[in-house]
């Protein structure tokens, strides 16, 4: 589903897209995407409308007809602006797979020897759980990046009128690598004997943990409790 006036609206409630991404709970790529044409579940699009005090229905209003009714002119230049706003989404997206991809590596081999290491020592469970969560943690960032770059693909691809041959050619590439990266992460985790679980699965997990009761989309457990 479209959002087509959520600027409009962000911007009548003085909010940053940084501060509206934080009351709604999600990241600012994603709200920088849907304010440039990127489609939303009708669940988020639900708790923006919330957050911003309106209506389903003020946040997607009817983008079509205000380009219709304007001048030629103001119709070349909206659309110009709206196919700047997705390049620059498109290329954040891969910007910041690129990132996980340098650094992400190096920071789950040192998380997985932390926890290695604090198991062998016969250290407190709080102790290791520091290191998977920040083991699930990586894994989230990483598959929300391969997610992003995915749908940024696919939104390139239909802007071109369905001809995957327009689509940028490194958003080709970031799909493939992105996607190859995240694989690599989670074999590493589950070559340490570990289990991965995800979703409402995660969040069962960790509720199970008494200390450590706030759900997770990935949660990484060990043996025992995978």
């Amino acid at each position: 589903m479209q959002i087509p006036r959520l600027r409009e609206w962000r911007e009548t409630r003085a909010l940053s897209q940084v501060e509206l991404a934080e009351l709604a709970d999600l990241s600012s790529r994603s709200v920088a995407g849907y304010e440039a044409g990127a489609g939303a579940r009708p669940a988020t699009v639900r708790r923006l409308a919330e957050v911003l005090g309106v209506e389903v229905t003020d946040l997607r209003g009817d983008a079509e007809h205000f380009l219709v009714e304007a001048p030629t002119s103001q119709q070349l230049t909206l659309n110009g602006a709206l196919e700047e706003e997705r390049r620059a989404v498109w290329e954040a997206a891969a910007d910041e797979a690129r990132r996980l991809r340098e650094t992400g590596e190096a920071q789950m081999r040192k998380a997985l020897a932390g926890w290695s290491a604090s198991n062998e020592r016969g250290e407190p469970y709080a102790t290791r759980r520091e290191y998977l969560d920040e083991m699930g943690d990586l894994l989230q960032e990483v598959y929300g990046a391969y997610v992003a770059v995915g749908e940024a693909y696919v939104e390139a691809a239909l802007t071109q009128g369905g001809d995957e041959a327009s689509v940028p050619s490194y958003l080709k590439e970031e799909s493939r690598v992105a996607n190859d990266f995240y694989v690599e992460l989670f074999g590493l985790v589950r070559s340490a004997g570990l289990g991965i679980r995800t979703g409402a699965d995660a969040a069962a997990a960790k509720r199970a943990v008494e200390d450590q009761p706030e759900a997770r989309s990935y949660s990484v457990e060990e043996p025992e409790a995978a």
